[in-house]
């Protein structure tokens, strides 16, 4: 069962503007595991199969890998357990993900996307939230039913609307881009992630 408002305010969004035409977002998490332990469903395929989507490939640094019906990449950093970086469906498109312990042996994840468009954190931050959820549940040892079927659930559906919500939230604090700016991004980010929620396009 997802708590919805434990989910929203226990993870920091953030919207980043760079000096070029590109955008960011970031994601921090703070996980009940060792760093060890996330790093391992970060990168191993076995475990990235149970909670997020199968992956093929080669996940060492200059390895290549494909994430099914979704995107491929190239790893340009992997140094276990705390830094993992990949490109992610372009070269300019980078994601990192930082892994940390904090004073309880609790790993702090902060996950950076990189080279986005202006509305990028609304039409991708949504599904970094989702996938998120995804870990947490399989680090808590619940991975039924698998993961395609939890996302299709009404219950995740509703989760990724509230984070549609925080992210057009995130976005407008940040500056980058007015709720009125990103409403096409809205649109396509729930017909993604919530279809079931969404009515028809007028």
């Amino acid at each position: 069962m997802i708590d919805i408002a434990d989910r929203l305010t226990a993870t920091h969004r953030e919207v980043r503007a760079a000096e070029t035409a590109e955008f960011g977002l970031v994601l921090r998490r703070r996980f009940p595991a060792p760093p060890a332990t996330v790093w391992a469903a970060l990168t191993d395929a076995d475990r990235l199969a149970r909670w997020f989507a199968p992956v093929t490939g080669d996940l060492r640094a200059d390895g290549t890998f494909d994430v099914a019906n979704q995107v491929a990449g190239t790893v340009l950093e992997c140094t276990a357990p705390h830094l993992f970086t990949v490109t992610w469906g372009g070269d300019n498109v980078v994601v990192t993900v930082r892994m940390a312990p904090d004073d309880r042996g609790d790993t702090v994840v902060e996950l950076v996307h990189t080279g986005i468009e202006r509305d990028g954190a609304v039409r991708h931050g949504p599904g970094w939230d989702v996938a998120i959820a995804g870990l947490e549940r399989f680090l808590a040892d619940d991975v039924k039913p698998e993961p395609a079927a939890w996302r299709a659930s009404t219950e995740v559906q509703t989760f990724a609307q509230h984070s549609v919500s925080a992210w057009v939230k995130a976005t407008e604090v940040s500056g980058v881009a007015t709720a009125e700016e990103l409403t096409d991004a809205v649109r396509d980010c729930l017909r993604r992630l919530a279809p079931d929620l969404t009515g028809p396009a007028a």
